[in-house]
């Protein structure tokens, strides 16, 4: 197998990976132009894995060993585990192509790394949302900043009803500064209204309220 190949492979693999495990995720990243989809399904790809260490493990040191692993393969070491990695060897190519650095996914990894420590791991999700808008081609000071009240809301929505409602209504108040290129990064966040009226709707009227949030707007609560 040739390297373009194994790059185009590895795409798939992350693809597989979020459309079975993250079909939210998988759904947003279809409203993203087609050349930079496989960028978002790498992402989610990495984003799944290593959330899913905490139900892999039974104690927190195996979990903080397997997080670690990210951690150094993302800083350039394990080079030939790495390269046996299809979520790896997306992510290196995702980055190569783009220009944008993985290391802000060391705050993601390390969020979930005190997760295992009983933490809530909104920094992880603030972080892969803020990845997911520079993987598309956006910056400015406004992604971040609505990244973490976006965080917030998607994190606690099963939760903590009043800080999810919080979060979204700052997140309403700052997504009109965030470039428009970025919106499918955030467009998972459109789900919070429906999930604090309907915990267990079906993925129809998820879909649903995805698209309608594309055509116009992110809605009230």
């Amino acid at each position: 197998m040739g390297e373009t190949d194994r790059v185009q492979e590895a795409y798939r693999h992350c693809e597989a990976l979020a459309r079975a495990h993250d079909k939210d995720h998988y759904l947003t990243a279809l409203f993203a132009p087609a050349e930079r989809r496989p960028y978002l399904f790498a992402l989610y790809a990495f984003a799944f894995e290593i959330a899913r260490v905490k139900a892999l493990v039974r104690e927190p040191m195996a979990g903080m060993i397997r997080l670690q692993w990210w951690i150094e393969a993302i800083g350039g070491l394990h080079a030939e585990e790495a390269a046996a990695s299809p979520v790896m060897i997306a992510l290196q190519d995702a980055a190569q192509r783009t220009g944008v650095s993985l290391k802000p996914l060391l705050t993601a990894i390390e969020a979930r790394q005190a997760e295992l420590h009983g933490a809530a791991p909104t920094e992880a999700t603030a972080a892969v949302t803020i990845m997911a808008a520079h993987l598309l081609g956006a910056d400015g000071e406004g992604i971040a900043s609505a990244a973490g009240s976006a965080a917030q809301a998607l994190m606690f929505v099963q939760s903590d009803v009043e800080k999810s409602r919080e979060g979204y209504r700052a997140f309403r108040s700052q997504i009109g500064v965030v470039p428009d290129q970025a919106l499918p990064a955030f467009l998972s966040v459109a789900l919070v209204p429906l999930q604090l009226k309907r915990p267990n709707a079906r993925q129809w009227r998820r879909q649903i309220a995805l698209l309608r949030t594309a055509w116009f707007g992110f809605p009230k609560i």
